[in-house]
């Protein structure tokens, strides 16, 4: 089952910058009052981003980068015990 595709308002995910060490991986760029605004309506106390990189490339040539809420909700470990009792869940 598919999901609509969630980007979080305000934050931005780039490359990262020309010249930067090695163990930098990227750079996530945050417009404060958009972002705000953005988790004030959202539920639950944790918010899972994945930092992307599309198919699709800049200007360059180089791919570019996006953030993506995780919407994956973890399915129930209850399995209702169905038919003969076998204990399969078909």
């Amino acid at each position: 089952m598919a999901t609509e595709k969630e980007f979080p308002v305000g934050l931005f995910v780039s490359p990262p910058r020309q010249g930067a060490p090695e163990f930098v991986k990227g750079r996530i760029s945050i417009r404060v009052a958009e972002f705000l605004s953005y988790l004030s309506d959202k539920d639950g106390e944790w918010m899972r981003i994945d930092l992307k990189e599309s198919m699709k490339k800049d200007e360059e040539g180089n791919p570019k980068w996006y953030a993506e809420v995780d919407t994956w909700v973890k399915p129930s470990e209850r399995v209702e015990k169905k038919g003969d009792g076998d204990g399969l869940p078909f």
